[in-house]
């Protein structure tokens, strides 16, 4: 039924519990769905083992690996060294989920242990020529700052985007492809359903976060939302879900770095 259909979802965490736990079940969930490709990325050292294994036994799943500002206590030398090392021998695997985020920065100090790991691995992955998946809260334009200053040229994801179009474009002009997810099945959200309609689809991958960013309070994410996501912005654009969902799986598909 799905055989040439392609749904797949740019940033979703089946390397942590619930869905951990419950794979096997899960992908065949996601896989009734059409939903047959998945990037998983990592927050921090201590989840890079099981991300890098599930994508070495899942043909669907793409890992990611890196420190998330959230998780940022955990940067030093021996971790980037452990990155650096990781990677070569995954010559697949994204760097990622790095980033700002300012909402958790509470002063100057915290913003430049962020910025610091930030940009220790955006050279990182200069060097290892691969993209990245980057978190950005309350930080675009430093992030920005970052890339421009780092002069990294690799792209990658601009993860849960729910800025503006001069923001899209932004991140667009330096490579990088525009996250829509499960803030678009929130009716509230009328900057990123802007976004949805109005965006080019080579700018865009759809992603749901799960088990994070439910749509609804006090329950799970699950990944089988991501058909939702493609179905609400084909109905925004008067299209169909199935070439978005196809549109928006080859840009994904486009990032991951060939099998050497």
């Amino acid at each position: 039924m799905f055989f040439n259909i392609m749904l797949s979802d740019s940033h979703c965490h089946l390397n942590h519990s619930p869905l951990v736990d419950n794979l096997a079940q899960v992908l065949q969930q996601t896989g009734e769905k059409g939903i047959n490709h998945f990037l998983v990325p990592a927050t921090c050292p201590d989840d890079w083992s099981i991300t890098l294994q599930l994508a070495q036994s899942y043909s669907q799943i793409y890992a990611a690996i890196g420190i998330h500002p959230w998780f940022v206590a955990s940067y030093n030398e021996l971790a980037l060294s452990q990155l650096e090392q990781l990677l070569h021998h995954h010559p697949q695997a994204l760097i990622g989920e790095i980033g700002l985020d300012f909402a958790r920065a509470h002063n100057l100090v915290d913003k430049n242990l962020q910025i610091n790991c930030f940009e220790a691995q955006l050279q990182l992955a200069k060097s290892a020529q691969r993209p990245v998946i980057i978190h950005h809260v309350h930080a675009t334009d430093a992030c920005l700052h970052s890339i421009k200053r780092c002069r990294f040229t690799c792209g990658g994801i601009a993860h849960a985007f729910s800025g503006s179009m001069e923001e899209a474009q932004a991140w667009i002009k330096h490579g990088f492809l525009i996250g829509v997810g499960s803030l678009l099945l929130r009716p509230q959200a009328k900057k990123i359903r802007l976004i949805a309609e109005r965006l080019p689809l080579q700018h865009m991958v759809i992603e749901t976060d799960a088990p994070y960013m439910s749509p609804l309070p006090h329950q799970n994410n699950r990944p089988e939302n991501l058909r939702q996501i493609a179905e609400t912005i084909a109905s925004l654009r008067n299209g169909h879900w199935q070439d978005i969902a196809n549109i928006t799986s080859e840009n994904v598909l486009k990032i991951i770095p060939a099998q050497s």
